[in-house]
């Protein structure tokens, strides 16, 4: 099978820029010798010399592994965008990640603001129904009748959601990721959807995950700015449950009140003229989950 001549020139592109990252890099690392050696003489030496050679080693090193396979990850991406528009009619927006983090089974938390049917919302990845916010919660089909999507979930049939955490993240010469932290590793309260006793029911994961502790929130969080677009929670309302689910996970106080302050001011909008598309797609069956009424409930 012969490959285009697009997919050709594409893995030119990346063989030419992976040599010349290599080459910068042994550039860099030249000028980094050659500054070793003036220090160990006690030579004179710019300062801004010093400074250019350090920059250009930072810069090369966040940016080099964006630019390499940029166009492929471009092309997928908007392989799944039309791939989702055409199962649903929508689709939500790209995470750029690097996706360290992935969790193989749903994750349910409750909210004041995702009640109400005018609220309710179903997805690929995220469903928002009657107070309920349920992240990754399976094999879903799609069937259009007129003008009515009709949804089915099979929560027993589990899929992979994977995430960064809290952005942003970068890789650096793909061998650290930096960015902004996740913090320490500690039991989370994680709950989830099970089979048990002939019927799915929400039940608290045993024994409890250990994640880093901005972790759960930081997913809620990805989840519903990835569909921001389409549901009917306001993105004030979004960002202010991120909040309260890190001070809830024992995320300090100054860093949460830091972290809620970047998503506010610096998180994408919902883009004008994209209308929300609740109140077309139906469930073929109620989402009867036992224990709904217990699942932990945030005030936002």
């Amino acid at each position: 099978m012969q490959e285009s001549s697009v997919l050709i020139k594409r893995k030119k592109v990346d063989y030419v820029l992976k040599w010349s990252g290599l080459i910068l890099l042994a550039i860099i690392i030249a000028l980094f010798a050659v500054l070793y050696g003036c220090v160990w003489k006690a030579a004179a030496l710019p300062a801004s010399l010093s400074l250019l050679v350090v920059s250009a080693f930072v810069l090369l090193g966040l940016g080099w592994p964006r630019w390499v396979g940029f166009d492929i990850r471009l092309e997928r991406a908007a392989d799944r965008k039309t791939r989702e528009r055409t199962k649903w009619g929508f689709h939500g927006r790209d995470r750029e990640g690097p996706w360290i983090n992935y969790v193989d089974h749903p994750v349910v938390v409750g909210a004041k603001c995702a009640r109400g049917k005018e609220k309710r919302f179903y997805s690929e990845w995220l469903i928002i129904h009657d107070g309920l916010i349920i992240v990754n919660p399976g094999k879903s089909r799609v069937k259009r009748e007129n003008n009515v999507w009709k949804v089915t979930y099979n929560f027993a049939v589990r899929k992979t959601y994977a995430w960064d955490g809290c952005t942003p993240k970068r890789f650096f010469y793909w061998v650290a990721v930096v960015g902004a932290p996740d913090w320490w590793h500690a039991p989370q309260k994680i709950e989830t959807i099970e089979f048990k006793d002939c019927a799915f029911s929400i039940e608290p994961k045993i024994p409890d995950p250990v994640w880093q502790i901005a972790h759960r929130a930081s997913l809620i969080h990805d989840a519903l700015y990835q569909y921001l677009d389409h549901h009917r929670i306001a993105k004030e309302d979004v960002d202010r449950l991120f909040h309260v689910m890190l001070l809830d996970s024992d995320v300090p106080g100054p860093i949460a009140s830091c972290y809620h302050r970047a998503v506010k001011k610096w998180g994408p909008a919902r883009e004008e003229g994209i209308d929300p598309v609740t109140g077309v797609y139906e469930l073929t069956r109620p989402l009867s989950l036992k224990n709904a009424g217990t699942v932990v409930s945030y005030d936002v």
